[in-house]
């Protein structure tokens, strides 16, 4: 029997019918909200794929039963860090990097 589940993913409330409340986040992610952000890897937790961010804290989707994610945890995916501008470079171009990112953009 398919329950209701209501998150806040992406800035956005969403409400989505579940059939297991144990299902990894991951799968709901990609499977009913059709986000690629995060991806399945290695399905252990430890290659970090699937990393979304929970409330400010990176969390591994894949081992995350959506059970243990409310509406009052924010949830945000690769998509939604774009869309905020929040993905920057810290580190300053290498010389090689920079020439590669020369070649590439006039490409």
């Amino acid at each position: 029997m398919a329950i209701s589940k209501t998150l806040n993913v992406n800035d956005e409330r969403i409400t989505t019918a579940v059939d297991d409340p144990d299902m990894p986040l991951l799968y709901l992610l990609r499977g009913n909200l059709g986000l690629h952000g995060p991806r399945f890897g290695c399905g252990l937790a430890q290659c970090g794929a699937c990393t979304v961010h929970i409330d400010g804290k990176a969390v591994r989707s894949c081992v995350l039963p959506l059970s243990s994610v409310d509406d009052s945890n924010k949830v945000v995916t690769l998509e939604g860090a774009r869309r905020r501008n929040r993905i920057r470079c810290s580190a300053p171009l290498s010389r090689n990097r920079r020439r590669s990112a020369a070649i590439a953009s006039t490409a």
